[in-house]
């Protein structure tokens, strides 16, 4: 009967949520209550080692395989290394190229912040197991979703040659453009979805988050023009201003036994977050002026320190995202132009704003134009130790509440995050 007790106390005494649901790839949850608490994000995703097997491939194969790191977000994997070797090889690029990369990347964060918003975290804030149960209540909901996400999907493939893993897109520029009518149709499509946009902002900020905030900083790509996606500097909300060619001087990575995904943090610093809330507490400024009164009108406010509004940061960035669509659309004419390549050899790197935040690759690419290093870091890599430590902060705020209140407040808030737990083991 005692020893039965003891165990009873000690059970009480530990949380744990085996296989973290509504994520994608593969993690649990270890809460320790009587530890401080202590508690552990357990990543048991298989590893991958992308970076192992681009040793010895072509350079021109490095964005094919890369892509297939994630189907969720290949077009930031396949643009942030097809960066990386055209610098290392000494590829130029033309303004048209940019302005194409830039429509497709905003297409891909659009679209996973749709899927993330509904799919992944709207069912924590009204009790359900996910969006098959929510169907008959928020039917209307899930309706915009689909065509939203349909539409966003349509303008990958119109840009990329398919939606999922890209085909035209290669170091240089890409190998065909799409006809007029083919922009003039999209840009249609994107007119009747902007309406449809604004009403994400309003189901999100109905969510009702926790009172919670977190003493993470908070780091992202900007540039002093526009709102950075794929080329600027990597700043923080704690004075960090380098450039991306001193990523790895900046940046460190460390090992833990009980996950395949390394730890992230800055030199003689702490851990820090990336993604949609840290990029508009970055650089809010260089929003749409309609996303920044849409802002206003849900009491979103920066600084913002409480990652659980990730959520309403993405959704704001889906109005902001069709609109500059939209905007470099309408401004820009687009020819067939010939795929520029100069061989060449040498060290290359490239920081981009996927979905999920600031991801990173690196190459060195000898003359043969074969690559003979390679080094990834995912957003998910990045805000690991920030996760893990918000989740310590999160929990001793809530030691009372019961154990069911407490697993949910823990999966609440990685899924906030909106991890790729299938990226950090690449």
């Amino acid at each position: 009967m005692e020893t039965r007790a003891v165990q009873i106390m000690n059970y009480t005494k530990k949380i744990e949520v085996d296989y973290l649901a509504r994520v994608e790839g593969e993690a649990s949850i270890t809460v320790e209550l009587d530890k401080g608490p202590a508690i552990k994000l357990k990543i048991f995703e298989p590893p991958r080692f992308f970076e192992g097997f681009l040793v010895g491939r072509k350079f021109d194969e490095v964005g094919d395989i890369v892509s297939r790191i994630c189907g969720i977000c290949p077009v930031s994997h396949m643009t942030t290394a097809i960066q990386a070797i055209e610098q290392a090889m000494g590829i130029e690029v033309t303004r048209q190229t940019k302005v194409l990369r830039k429509i497709l990347c905003l297409s891909q964060i659009v679209a996973s912040h749709l899927i993330h918003l509904y799919m992944l975290a709207m069912p924590d804030y009204y009790g359900y197991a996910g969006i098959v149960d929510m169907q008959s209540r928020f039917s209307g909901e899930i309706a915009r979703l689909i065509k939203m996400k349909e539409v966003m999907n349509e303008l990958t493939g119109l840009i990329g040659g398919r939606a999922l893993h890209p085909v035209t897109h290669m170091p240089g520029g890409f190998t065909a453009i799409p006809p007029k009518d083919s922009f003039i149709s999209i840009l249609r499509k994107l007119k009747q979805i902007k309406p449809l946009a604004k009403e994400v902002v309003k189901d999100v900020s109905r969510f009702g988050v926790p009172d919670f905030n977190s003493s993470s900083e908070y780091v992202a790509l900007a540039d002093e023009t526009e709102y950075a996606i794929n080329e600027g500097r990597i700043v923080s909300t704690k004075g960090l201003n380098i450039a991306v060619k001193d990523y790895r001087r900046t940046f460190r990575e460390s090992h833990v036994s009980y996950a395949f995904a390394k730890k992230s943090n800055i030199v003689s610093r702490s851990c820090f977050m990336v993604g949609a809330l840290a990029r508009l507490n970055n650089k809010f400024e260089k929003l749409q002026e309609q996303t920044k009164a849409l802002a206003k009108q849900v009491d979103f406010e920066v600084p913002n320190s409480n990652p659980f509004n990730n959520n309403l940061a993405q959704s704001l960035e889906v109005v902001d995202g069709i609109e500059r669509c939209i905007k470099l659309i309408e401004s820009n004419t687009f020819e067939d132009e010939d795929v520029r390549r100069r061989a060449g050899s040498g060290e290359g790197c490239s920081a981009t704003e996927a979905p999920r935040g600031l991801l990173f690759h690196s190459y060195r690419i000898n003359r043969k134009g074969v690559v003979e290093q390679a080094d990834i870091v995912t957003p998910t890599s990045h805000n690991f130790l920030s996760i893990e430590k918000d989740l310590n902060e999160l929990v001793a705020q809530n030691r009372d509440k019961s154990r069911d209140r407490i697993r949910l407040l823990c999966e609440k808030l990685v899924r906030a995050y909106d991890p790729c737990f299938s990226c950090s083991v690449h």
